[in-house]
């Protein structure tokens, strides 16, 4: 069973382990040609590494940024010792899948996104939970006390595993999911039962989350309110689910406001610096819901997390919803939430966390009241 200290020599570990780095007197050849890839090719060229070109299993066009795309058979005949950069990055294929292509070809195992973000975290700029090695290690010491507060060991585990892989130190974790089902699962359920609920959802994207929501048995919901800022998921929420709801094109945040935001990006719709992307209508759930009791209270809006969370505390003290969190989104999410949820939801709580996606992706912190609690 893993135990707090646990953490502690995880963090030893990762300290004395040998860190591979770029050798940027060998071009660089990238195993991905998306969005990631060429993100990470145009950074290493930008600090002096050639980059030789991209290779892909199968390749979808012969050039990408001026470099040619090749499959793994190619690039054995034409570079059998190539150094490999890993420029993938997404919930999509777990990285223990993905990894067993190259040595399927002869080759040695790539640089990994968390190897290479160090010395090109400026370039890349943020990409959800990637952070510099020592970042992590020194907030090892806060997860191990947030790990404390959680309320079952499978929680504990998971956060353990989350950090360990994300130090390199567990590649099996990559294609790890929970049993549960994301967001409405055995954690979250009960304590709605028997009862109309008002479920919020901030980042609700089109709509599917509340209807899966709607699909499960013994719950009825009373009234819900969507939130979605991007206009082009906006307009499919509105078309989807306004019959049902109320769906309105704002952002959670702590004070009302206006926030810059990258819009056009699907489910992956992200606040940005000030002067930058499309500005948005930002509101406090305080401000929103001011006596509207709430039952269930869902966060998914790609590392806004905890702005949201402050901008609702009198809500969560006022009703004591069961809440569910995405916890992914950046690399201090894995203390920083817990933490502030620990605060806000206080005694008569209990806390979880659940893995649902590949490669760390989809991990959920949930808060559910304890029904015996007075």
């Amino acid at each position: 069973m893993t135990a707090p200290a646990d953490f502690l020599r995880l963090r030893d570990q990762a300290a004395s382990a040998p860190t591979p780095g770029i050798d940027p007197s060998r071009p660089c050849w990238i195993f991905g040609a998306g969005g990631f890839g060429r993100s990470l090719a145009s950074a290493m060229q930008a600090q002096g590494t050639a980059v030789a070109g991209f290779v892909e299993t199968t390749p979808r066009t012969a050039t990408v940024q001026g470099l040619p795309v090749l499959d793994w058979n190619a690039l054995a005949r034409e570079a059998p010792q190539a150094q490999l950069a890993l420029g993938i990055f997404n919930r999509d294929t777990p990285y223990d899948r993905l990894l067993a292509l190259p040595a399927a070809a002869g080759f040695n195992p790539p640089l990994m996104p968390w190897t290479l973000y160090e010395p090109l975290a400026q370039a890349l700029g943020w990409r959800f939970w990637l952070s510099p090695r020592a970042f992590l290690l020194n907030g090892l010491e806060r997860i191990a006390q947030a790990a404390q507060r959680l309320a079952d060991p499978e929680s504990v585990h998971a956060l353990y595993r989350i950090c360990a892989f994300r130090l390199g130190l567990d590649m099996g974790y990559a294609s790890f999911q929970s049993a549960e089902k994301q967001y409405f699962n055995a954690l979250t359920l009960p304590p709605l039962q028997g009862r109309a609920i008002t479920y919020v959802d901030c980042g609700a994207y089109d709509g599917d989350t509340f209807g899966e929501l709607l699909a499960q048995p013994g719950i009825a919901c009373a009234q819900a309110f969507l939130l979605e800022p991007d206009p082009a998921n906006y307009a499919r929420l509105a078309q989807r689910a306004a019959a049902q709801a109320v769906c309105l094109p704002l952002a959670a945040a702590q004070v009302h406001g206006s926030l810059a935001f990258q819009t056009g990006q699907g489910e992956a719709c992200t606040v940005l610096k000030e002067g930058e992307g499309t500005p948005i209508t930002a509101v406090a759930l305080d401000e929103l819901l001011p006596g509207t009791p709430v039952d269930l209270l869902k966060l998914d809006i790609e590392g806004a997390e905890a702005q949201a969370l402050r901008g609702a505390q009198r809500l969560i003290q006022r009703c004591r919803p069961v809440l569910a969190v995405s916890l992914y989104h950046n690399p201090q999410d894995l203390w920083e939430l817990p933490e502030l949820l620990f605060a806000l939801c206080g005694e008569g709580y209990r806390f979880h966390i659940r893995q649902h996606g590949f490669n760390s992706f989809d991990a959920v912190l949930y808060a559910a009241p304890c029904q015996d609690f007075v």
